[in-house]
């Protein structure tokens, strides 16, 4: 309903969020702000908690953009998944984004990045799991001309913003 707070209650532990979001979407999303302080500054991102568990697929991490528009790339992965369609992770692809924009799943090294994900490995170890006991795959996106971060061309406005955790492909 309009007006109504995501959360039932305003003064819920973060973790408690996580499990909230858990329960109702079968995944949560955490978002770290951009880190000013460092020199060059990190920037800003999200990832998701339980597409894992859910559908077998990596998590996902999206670099430089809002936690709102996160939100938007993850459910259009978590609707492709629900829909049975396969991803290819690695190689840029067309038809996850609209108008023939390409992206890329890149994946990432959880062992590596572990620390990146502080509610992703609190999940695990909760779950009895290792804390970097874990997929995940990095969704690229495209600048505003259909370049993605590893090619060349690439918006050189965009590059702090969208740092790759991951490597790029070939």
């Amino acid at each position: 309903m309009p007006g109504e707070d995501v959360f039932p209650d305003r003064d819920m532990s973060h973790r408690d969020k996580v499990v909230f979001m858990l329960e109702r979407e079968g995944w949560a999303l955490d978002a770290v702000p951009t880190r000013a302080d460092l020199d060059p500054p990190f920037p800003r991102y999200a990832y998701t908690i339980g597409i894992q568990e859910r559908f077998g697929f990596p998590e996902l991490c999206v670099v430089g953009l809002s936690p709102v528009a996160c939100r938007g790339l993850f459910d259009l992965v978590v609707d492709a998944l629900a829909a049975g369609s396969e991803l290819p992770i690695g190689p840029s692809f067309i038809g996850l984004l609209d108008g023939g924009q390409p992206c890329a799943l890149l994946p990432l090294d959880a062992t590596a990045n572990a620390a990146l994900f502080p509610s992703l490995t609190e999940h695990q170890q909760l779950a009895g799991r290792a804390p970097d006991n874990f997929d995940m795959v990095q969704l690229a996106w495209p600048d505003r001309a259909g370049v993605l971060p590893f090619e060349p061309g690439f918006a050189s406005d965009l590059v702090a913003h969208q740092l790759l955790f991951a490597e790029p492909p070939g």
